[in-house]
């Protein structure tokens, strides 16, 4: 497996400073990052220590696939991709919010969310559907 140190780069020692420094506070070191960090998950969640990472896409990474490489050793924090979340019906939404749920809630370690960020073009009734099912399965 690559990792950064395999690659020949070394982790930013801010990333570093930013852990401890919210370690001392008692805070998780929650990670939102867009794009594939494949390469480098090994490293954040080994050298820098997050507890928790946001913003999954299907087409990169989808969420059921980040619980199962990393879910054991931090919490995976929303995955309704923002795609799927634009283009489904009601029923689909609510469906999927269900599977999530099951599928990754069922050990811990699992908050439903969006994929990413909502932007302008997600219809409000759509994320509220989220919203609603996520709260009636909690």
């Amino acid at each position: 497996m690559k990792t950064l140190d395999t690659i020949g780069i070394k982790p930013r020692p801010d990333f570093k400073q930013l852990r401890q420094a919210l370690l001392r506070d008692g805070k998780p070191c929650i990670l939102h990052s867009c794009g594939n960090l494949r390469a480098v998950m090994e490293d954040l969640i080994v050298d820098v220590g997050i507890d928790a990472k946001h913003s999954y896409e299907d087409v990169i990474m989808s969420v059921t696939e980040a619980k199962q490489l990393y879910g054991r050793r931090i919490t995976i924090l929303g995955g309704f991709d923002v795609d799927r979340l634009c283009r489904s019906a009601e029923p689909e939404i609510r469906d999927y919010v269900d599977f999530l749920v099951d599928r990754l809630g069922q050990d811990g370690g699992y908050a439903l969310g969006s994929g990413n960020s909502i932007a302008d073009y997600v219809p409000l009734e759509h994320y509220l559907t989220m919203l609603e099912q996520g709260w009636k399965r909690r």
